[in-house]
C-alpha cells in the first residue's frame, strides 16, 4: 500500500461546554495492548465534567486514559479515568468517566471558589450604555459599627474548619486508595481476558486476512518523517476478534518514525470474521504498511 502526498484530514469535535482556565502539570497513562504507557503533559482548562490537555504524544478519539494532576492551593492529587472526546490542533478534550465522590468534590470546590471568574471562551457581561447610574443615598439612621468578634468564637471556627479539612483529606485518601485498587483489578481482569483469548486464537496468514478486509484506513504520512526522507515498510502483529475488529496492534519491524501512524490506522481496520468449524473465531495475523515518498 503506497501513501500519497496529500495528508488525510483529521476529524475533530468542538466542545461547547465552557471550562475554567488552568495550566498545571499532568500525568497521563494509556493502556494499550495490555501495557500501560505513561505520557507527560499539561492541563489547559478544567470543569466538573472534563478537561482540556496538551500531551507529548498523540491520543486516539474514544480512547480511555488515566489522569493525575494537582489543583492550585490543594494538597491532594486528583486521579480520574477519562475518555478522549475531541481534538483541536494539538489539544485534546477529556470527559471524566470514573471518579470517586471525594475527588469530584475537590474539583467542584476548586472551580466554584478558586477558579478565575472568566470562563474559557466567554466575555464578562457589560451593563447597557442607556441604563443611567443609580445614585445611592445615605441611610437616615446611623450605621451600626461591627463589634469585635469574641476570641472564643474565632477559636471554635478555626477548630471546625480544621476538623472539616481533616475529614475531607481522609475521605480523599480513602477514595484514592479504593480507586487505585479498582484500577489494579481492572488491569488484572484485562490481562486475564487477554491470556484466555490468546489461548483460543488461531494464526492466519496475511494474504488470507487481506482478502477478508471490509474497511481500510490509509495512514497519514508523518510530516517529520516526510521532511527527513524516511520511508519503508512497517510490519505489525495484529489481533482481530471474532467480530472482525482489530483489538491489538504491535509494531515488530520497520522505521520507528512511521510505526505510530501505521498502528493508528490499522486499529480502525475491519475484517469479515474468520470462521473455524463454521463459528467466528479471533485470529492472530500480520499487516504490512508501505510508506513511499514520491519520486523515490
Amino acid at each position: 500500500m503506497t501513501i500519497g502526498t496529500t495528508p488525510l484530514p483529521i476529524k475533530t469535535r468542538q466542545r461547547k461546554v465552557p471550562r475554567y482556565k488552568l495550566a498545571v502539570p499532568l500525568g497521563l497513562t494509556v493502556l494499550r495492548s495490555g501495557m500501560p504507557d505513561k505520557i507527560p503533559g499539561s492541563t489547559t482548562e478544567i470543569g466538573e465534567g472534563g478537561m482540556g490537555v496538551v500531551v507529548a504524544s498523540r491520543l486516539l478519539l474514544g480512547e480511555s486514559v488515566r489522569v493525575e494532576f494537582l489543583l492550585p492551593h490543594t494538597t491532594t492529587p486528583v486521579h480520574a479515568t477519562a475518555l478522549v472526546r475531541y481534538q483541536h490542533e494539538h489539544r485534546w478534550g477529556l470527559q471524566f468517566l470514573r471518579m470517586p465522590d471525594q475527588q469530584h468534590s475537590i474539583i467542584r470546590y476548586w472551580t466554584r471558589r478558586e477558579a478565575d471568574v472568566l470562563l474559557t471562551g466567554r466575555q464578562p457581561k457589560r451593563a447597557p450604555a442607556s441604563v443611567p447610574p443609580v445614585e445611592v443615598k445615605p441611610a437616615s439612621a446611623p450605621l451600626d459599627i461591627d463589634e469585635p468578634e469574641d476570641p472564643n468564637r474565632k477559636l471554635i471556627k478555626r477548630r471546625i474548619v480544621s476538623v472539616a479539612a481533616g475529614i475531607m483529606l481522609l475521605a480523599s485518601l480513602v477514595g484514592y486508595w479504593r480507586w487505585h485498587q479498582g484500577w489494579k483489578e481492572l488491569e488484572a481482569q484485562v490481562a486475564a481476558a487477554e491470556s484466555a483469548a490468546a489461548a483460543t486464537r488461531v494464526r492466519v496468514p496475511f494474504d488470507v486476512m487481506q482478502q477478508r478486509t471490509t474497511h481500510q484506513v490509509v495512514p497519514e504520512y508523518p510530516e517529520d518523517a516526510r521532511q527527513a526522507g524516511v520511508q519503508g515498510t512497517v510490519v505489525l502483529d495484529v489481533v482481530v476478534n471474532a467480530e472482525g475488529k482489530v483489538t491489538q496492534v504491535k509494531a515488530v519491524s520497520g522505521p520507528e518514525a512511521l510505526a505510530p501512524a501505521a498502528s493508528e490506522a490499522v486499529r480502525r481496520w475491519r475484517y469479515d470474521p474468520y470462521r473455524v468449524n463454521g463459528q467466528p473465531a479471533p485470529v492472530d495475523t500480520t499487516v504490512a504498511v508501505d510508506f513511499r515518498l514520491p519520486g523515490k
